[in-house]
């Protein structure tokens, strides 16, 4: 079983284009109107804030990368046993009555 992605694989993945979005992730991408030039900044300055090496069907982690407008992204990476092995599963806009301030850390729920 392949461990998560680190930030060295993933940004070495997203210079060479050698990666591939889900189904779901390219929906989502495209109806929050976030282009492939703006994941990938994301991706290539962002940082792992969570790593799941249970997750199935490949271990995963959360990288918290920043959009040009300054909003923090969120993006699920995995790596698949496949070429293209940098899966994005999914992204969104962390929602801030479920983060922290700093985006990197989970609300504790009361």
């Amino acid at each position: 079983m392949p461990e998560p992605p680190s930030m060295r694989f993933i940004r070495e993945h997203v210079r060479a284009k050698r990666y591939r979005l889900t189904r779901h992730a390219t929906i989502v991408r495209l109806e929050r109107g976030i282009t492939i030039a703006a994941l990938e900044q994301a991706l290539l300055t962002g940082e792992i804030i969570e790593r799941d090496p249970d997750d199935q069907p490949y271990p995963s982690c959360l990288v918290l990368g920043w959009l040009i407008s300054g909003d923090p992204l969120h993006v699920v990476c995995s790596r698949g046993n496949l070429e293209p092995a940098l899966r994005i599963v999914t992204l969104y806009e962390p929602e801030d009555a479920l983060w922290e301030s700093d985006y990197k850390t989970r609300k504790v729920r009361k």
